[in-house]
């Protein structure tokens, strides 16, 4: 990946959560446009190769940074975390049976097709990943790795509950 050692310093980012989008934003123009394939219409197969993996590497890397999800997840992985690649159960009693019981809910308004609870239920739903976004803010920038990595667990779990809300309210939305 050129000379940088990690995406963070691609962009002349610290290695901080959350990142900042604007730099972000005004690094990834900078870059595009010095690696961007169009430039080098002209250059050699070698050149036009290295330039098109450098793009690739630069939006790949965007992409990672801009989202706050997977920026945390690299961050850990940086750390030698992958929370992918490893058991990814939670042994929370408490935040599991949370988990059930806003299912259950949601299951709930779904049966009676109650749009104004499903918009305050993703309201609740969006300030409870907030607070576990911050949650694992606080562990990566304390270097609690593995405490940011559970935290990182149950922030994919909210995640997957308002992919869920999202696709109901596009459905009643349809009809």
């Amino acid at each position: 990946m050129f000379e940088h050692d990690n995406y963070f310093s691609l962009f002349h980012l610290p290695a901080t959560l959350p990142v900042d989008i604007a730099q972000l934003n005004e690094q990834y123009q900078l870059l595009q446009r010095q690696y961007h394939p169009d430039n080098y219409a002209i250059a050699n197969d070698s050149e036009k190769a290295t330039a098109m993996q450098k793009s690739a590497t630069i939006n790949a890397a965007y992409k990672t940074l801009k989202d706050p999800f997977t920026a945390a997840q690299y961050r850990l992985a940086l750390e030698g975390i992958d929370i992918d690649n490893e058991s990814n159960t939670i042994f929370d009693p408490l935040f599991l049976n949370e988990q059930f019981e806003l299912r259950e809910i949601l299951d709930d308004i779904e049966q009676t097709n109650d749009l104004d609870a499903l918009d305050t239920f993703y309201d609740e739903v969006i300030s409870r990943k907030k607070q576990v976004y911050s949650d694992v803010l606080l562990a990566i920038k304390n270097s609690e790795w593995q405490d940011a990595k559970i935290i990182l667990y149950k922030l994919r779990y909210f995640a997957r509950l308002i992919e869920q809300i999202e696709l109901l309210q596009e459905k009643q939305f349809a009809l």
